[in-house]
């Protein structure tokens, strides 16, 4: 939980940013969960706003409940 903070939950996910330097953050909460290209969609955009200088958050209520499966 060091490089991420206290104030998130958990899973935590540790990657590298844009510079090689270590990024971590919580999330992204989805439900459904994506799949394939539209998985990758998602991701690319996670790295890239995780990876902005001086990103902090995004969140907003959720509006229904998870979906597993």
């Amino acid at each position: 939980m060091e490089p991420v903070g206290d104030e998130v939950g958990t899973p935590v996910i540790h990657v590298p940013g844009p510079d090689g330097r270590l990024i971590a953050f919580f999330g992204p909460v989805i439900t459904p969960i994506p799949r394939g290209a539209a998985a990758g969609r998602l991701w690319d955009g996670v790295l890239l706003v995780a990876g902005t200088d001086g990103f902090f958050e995004l969140k907003r209520t959720r509006d229904r409940s998870p979906e597993f499966g």
